[in-house]
């Protein structure tokens, strides 16, 4: 019953969701809320836009950044409403269990002692209260651009898109109860200026993750058997403490092009484009899980398991257009991006080298008289559990994201940046997982360049909400929060 139990939930902050990956990185992204890709300029254009590298105004010179984020998620109660969950999925269903009598005299001796040791266990309450410990990550970032030698530019950008440790606890929310996640990404890319009004771009995608996670879930499960003379059938849920590691790395490609279409009238409209593709990681880790069907008090059957496990999965494409337009001292940028998280494998698991151990409960020595027996039976039942149910990733739709953001001072010693974004979430309301709502992002931010544009600092802020009034998960705070605080430098020479 524990047999791919563990890593769905990696993909928490690895890979997936609007809500799970970030988009911003550098101060400028975090200040403008990803409206910055025709806009894109220095160091950090390796990341969003790398055809702007040879574009700017420092395209002649080389250009570092160094980039440290505070990410913060306050701590907040709320309640889980299983009643909004496809087949209230998530929730204790409690254990249902009937004995058939095969031989009249030993199975109906075996199904008075199932009647008497195996009483069925009741559900779990359709509501339950959690809560989440506050959240607090700090990353650094580097960003790098050459100076433009026969119309080529060389970057590199060294990422942290996701980085989180999660802690919750309460009934309601022992499903995530500690996990950290961390992944970087390195970006090595090369752009051409074709011309002074167009320019092309591509590069590679590298990235590697990890996580550590420790939480519980309860598995639906049917499985018969049989047993000295009678046949047992079990339905309900497997309660399941686990503790797994996992790793992994990918490799993906981007390309981006800037196009101004009106140069020999003026150069103040930029339109472009970037594409990062897909990634397929395989994940591989350990698990140490503890299963327990019935009741904490009376269980029926308990087990551990130790196994070798892979998560495959794909990281999913996303395409971004951008629309700058320069108004005097202003540059304003509207940015379309479309995420395909309907693409490939999302959370495919398959484990290994199971060991099972400790088998025990009121109908244990009903399974066998050695240990080996007792694992066999054990491993039969897996076979029973419907994995699907406890699976995330099923049902998620390709979402939209618009993106608006406005510079003052471009060109200037002086930048101050704003901006608001709405992103989708592909996260079915009703499906089991990890939750997500549609996020709403305000931004801001300043930069100031000295001693002769070879030194710049600057911070931003942003914040995003999310609107979970719909979501199974309320909470008791109001909308869910997400802050980021950036502090940056950049130097050129």
């Amino acid at each position: 019953m524990i047999k791919k139990l563990s890593l769905y939930f990696c993909a928490l902050s690895l890979v997936f969701g609007s809500g799970f990956k970030l988009n911003e990185h550098s101060l400028n992204s975090i200040a403008l809320s990803s409206a910055y890709v025709a806009g894109a300029n220095g160091a950090d254009s390796a990341l969003y836009n790398p055809a702007n590298m040879g574009m700017g105004k420092f395209a002649d010179r080389h250009e570092v950044e160094v980039s440290v984020t505070w990410l913060s998620v306050p701590k907040f109660a709320f309640t889980t409403d299983f009643t909004k969950i496809k087949k209230e999925i998530g929730r204790d269903q409690g254990t249902q269990v009937k004995c058939k009598p095969k031989n009249w005299l030993l199975g109906s001796l075996t199904c008075l002692g199932v009647d008497i040791f195996a009483p069925s266990a009741p559900k779990g309450a359709s509501q339950a209260d959690g809560y989440a410990n506050a959240t607090n990550f700090v990353y650094p970032e580097i960003f790098y651009k050459s100076p433009t030698f026969y119309g080529f530019n060389v970057g590199f950008a060294l990422t942290a898109p996701s980085g989180m440790t999660i802690d919750w606890d309460g009934e309601g929310g022992k499903f995530l109860d500690k996990s950290f996640i961390a992944m970087v990404e390195a970006n090595p890319v090369l752009s051409f200026k074709l011309a002074e009004w167009l320019s092309i771009a591509g590069g590679g995608r590298i990235i590697y993750g990890m996580g550590n996670f420790q939480n519980s879930l309860y598995v639906p499960y049917r499985s018969s058997m049989e047993i000295a003379g009678a046949i047992v059938t079990s339905q309900g849920t497997t309660a399941v403490d686990q503790i797994s590691t996992t790793q992994g790395i990918g490799y993906g490609w981007n390309a981006a092009f800037t196009l101004k279409p009106i140069y020999f009238w003026t150069e103040d409209l930029i339109i472009s484009g970037a594409y990062r593709s897909p990634a397929h990681i395989d994940f591989k880790g350990k698990l140490q899980a503890k299963a327990r069907t019935g009741s904490l008090k009376n269980p029926i059957i308990t087990a551990d398991m130790d196994a070798d496990l892979v998560l495959s999965t794909d990281v999913p494409p996303v395409l971004q257009v951008g629309i700058a337009q320069q108004m005097g001292s202003f540059l304003v940028e509207f940015v379309y991006e479309r995420n395909f998280w309907s693409y490939g494998d999302k959370f495919e698991f398959n484990s290994t080298n199971q060991v099972f151990s400790n088998i025990g409960g009121s109908q244990a020595n009903k399974m066998g008289t050695t240990d080996k027996e007792r694992a066999e039976k054990v491993k039969s039942m897996m076979d029973g559990a419907d994995y699907d149910a406890v699976a995330i990733g099923r049902g998620w739709k390709d979402t939209n994201s618009y993106r608006l953001g406005v510079t003052y001072g471009v060109g200037q010693k002086f930048r101050a940046m704003a901006s608001i974004a709405y992103d989708e979430t592909p996260v079915p309301i009703d499906g089991f997982g990890i939750p997500d709502a549609n996020g709403y992002m305000v931004g801001v931010g300043a930069r100031y360049s000295m001693f002769d544009d070879l030194f710049d600092i600057g911070a931003a802020y942003s914040m995003t909400f999310k609107d979970n009034r719909k979501s199974p998960i309320q909470s008791k705070e109001g909308w869910g929060k997400l802050q980021l605080v950036n502090v940056s430098m950049a130097c050129r020479f």
